[in-house]
């Protein structure tokens, strides 16, 4: 976010701030009075209905702007905000809040609050906020100014006037690059009841045709873009917007949703790798879009913006809105788990359990360390795999304290027990500062660096392999072993794989699960062990689930396996000297 181009807009608004947090306060308000012309903060709801009265009656104007919380005392938030809209219905409001709860949320939503963030706030999210609100009310206040002046002037200019007023709302409704009708002009539309169904599309991945080739191609860009969709909207029944810098809208009234339909077919398929020819550069360059699509009337742009997220997501080329498209219900569950994985980490309930991993005679020879959330529910304890909260803790930005945690953890087992234990770690883990620092320190005061192993996980994460092969070499002076994990997922590179040097390749489940059935699988995998083995790499094969399976393995010449066959993970540590159950 610009910060210029955002105080440009901030520079001559009005700010009521009703917070009662003082530590909140004291990180936004300083920011608050950088940008605003003026700052009335207010520590509970009553006092801001006061001040937002006394705003009115002493000084005839509204605050343009007012960000409050929802929870404080004498008057919350909601109920500040339902008696300010009966003194200014069309006031802008911005609610900063942790309260999250679904009914809350819709209680906002029909309050019609300009925006909502949830605490912690993130300061770009705010600064976006922000800049939407207060470009907004300067359209609006330029609009009543253009439309004052226009009241005020000479009869005798009457005629010039209306043809100025004519430019002025042009300029108003009118995108300046392409030419085309504005957003401003989407929604006014909207709100006269014009459309019934409505497509946004968007390019891809015009920011990196921006950083690659600069600005003046992302513009050029922009408008060949938008004379293809003139092209093929023209004669039809369609209205065509710039909704943003990436963005456009087809719009229809009155139109059959089949043909609309197949008219998004085609287009869609038009605009897939779709050559732009760029006369500066004397070359072509490729886009794509994506597109939303709604045929809902009311909310009819918000639902357009819901299936083109979710075609994004999903990579798909093109999305109808469907009712299903629940975004609350997957807020809720990503605040659920956030708040579950937070809990676990507060009470002591991320624990590792242990699966060990044998030889060919089925003989325990080490153990992997494994991450679980324990959950205790009607005195029922439940180990909960990370395949059901390791998104949301990366997205939430928790995976590095769960990481520790089960890093810390792992190695005081070792401590504790004479076993040989496997551990994994991502490219995030090996570049975190402090998982390093805490390993190292471990390793520096107890002698277990031979009975260590660090699973590193072979993907398209890691970024720099300089990077792991310093890891690597600053711990193999402890004794520390290498394995790399999920190898032949799909990702590994072999020859970078040489180059870490590493002591053990695990061949990843995808392959392993189905070897006893598919010819090519088999092909695979003996090349991969056969030139594991050349190079004096130990092969470990996980997931083995059948005998099938470790038979068909056994041909291989793989040195350990590892899989339910055998055993299945267990909080405490299976005996090295145990062999495969009968």
């Amino acid at each position: 976010m610009d910060f210029k181009e955002l105080h440009f807009y901030t520079k001559n608004l009005h700010l009521l701030y009703v917070e009662d947090d003082a530590s909140i306060i004291e990180q936004s308000v300083e920011l608050y009075e950088m940008l605003f012309a003026s700052v009335t903060l207010c520590t509970d709801g009553k006092e801001g209905l006061n001040a937002y009265k006394n705003e009115l009656y002493t000084k005839n104007r509204y605050f343009d702007i007012v960000i409050t919380d929802i929870n404080m005392p004498n008057l919350n938030g909601l109920d500040m905000i339902e008696q300010i809209h009966q003194i200014n219905i069309k006031q802008y409001i911005s609610v900063v809040s942790a309260q999250d709860e679904p009914a809350t949320l819709l209680k906002l939503i029909n309050l019609g609050i300009d925006s909502f963030l949830l605490k912690p706030m993130q300061e770009k999210q705010l600064l976006k906020a922000l800049y939407k609100i207060s470009k907004n009310i300067n359209n609006e206040k330029n609009s009543k100014l253009y439309t004052a002046k226009i009241v005020a002037s000479n009869e005798h200019l009457e005629v010039e006037i209306k043809k100025r007023t004519n430019e002025l709302k042009k300029q108003l409704y009118t995108d300046h690059l392409t030419g085309l009708k504005n957003r401003l002009a989407l929604s006014r539309d909207i709100e006269k009841n014009e459309y019934e169904m409505l497509a946004l599309i968007d390019i891809d991945r015009l920011q990196f045709i921006n950083d690659l080739y600069g600005t003046n191609i992302g513009n050029v860009t922009i408008r060949q873009f938008a004379n293809i969709l003139e092209v093929h909207t023209l004669g039809a029944n369609y209205t065509l917007y710039r909704t943003s810098g990436d963005e456009f809208a087809i719009c229809s009234k009155q139109e059959n949703e089949d043909k609309f339909k197949n008219f998004i077919t085609r287009l869609s398929k038009f605009i897939i790798h779709l050559p732009l020819y760029m006369e500066e550069l004397k070359e072509e360059i490729y886009i794509d879009a994506t597109i939303g699509v709604s045929f809902e009337k009311d909310h009819l742009l918000t639902h357009a913006d819901i299936a083109l997220k979710f075609a994004k997501t999903d990579k798909k080329p093109y999305i109808i809105y469907k009712t299903s498209m629940n975004t609350l219900k997957k807020m809720q569950n990503t605040i659920s788990w956030k708040r579950k994985i937070q809990y676990a980490l507060d009470n002591n309930n991320i624990i590792p359990v242990f699966q060990p991993i044998v030889n060919c005679q089925g003989k325990i020879v080490k153990h992997e360390a494994l991450m679980r959330l324990k959950e205790v529910e009607n005195e029922v304890e439940t180990l909960v795999s990370p395949y059901f909260f390791l998104d949301t803790a990366i997205a939430t930005k928790q995976y590095s304290n769960l990481s520790k945690t089960m890093v810390k953890k792992a190695l005081e087992h070792l401590i504790k027990n004479h076993c040989i234990l496997s551990v994994n770690l991502t490219y995030s883990d090996f570049t975190d500062s402090s998982i390093v620092s805490l390993i190292e320190n471990v390793l520096e005061n107890h002698d277990i660096g031979d009975r260590l192993i660090f699973e590193i996980v072979e993907s398209e994460d890691i970024k720099d392999y300089k990077i792991l092969q310093k890891f690597i070499k600053k711990f193999r002076k402890y004794g520390v072993k290498i394995a790399i994990d999920d190898f032949g997922s799909g990702f590994s590179n072999f020859g970078n794989i040489i180059q870490t040097s590493p002591d053990y390749l695990k061949i990843d489940g995808s392959l392993i699960k189905n070897i006893d059935k598919s010819i090519q699988i088999q092909t695979m995998v003996k090349a991969i062990t056969q030139t594991a083995n050349e190079l004096g790499i130990k092969v470990i094969a996980e997931f083995v689930h059948s005998k099938e399976v470790f038979e068909k393995l056994q041909e291989f010449d793989i040195d350990e396996y590892q899989g339910y066959y055998f055993f299945e993970p267990s909080a405490t540590l299976i005996s090295q000297k145990s062999t495969i159950p009968n």
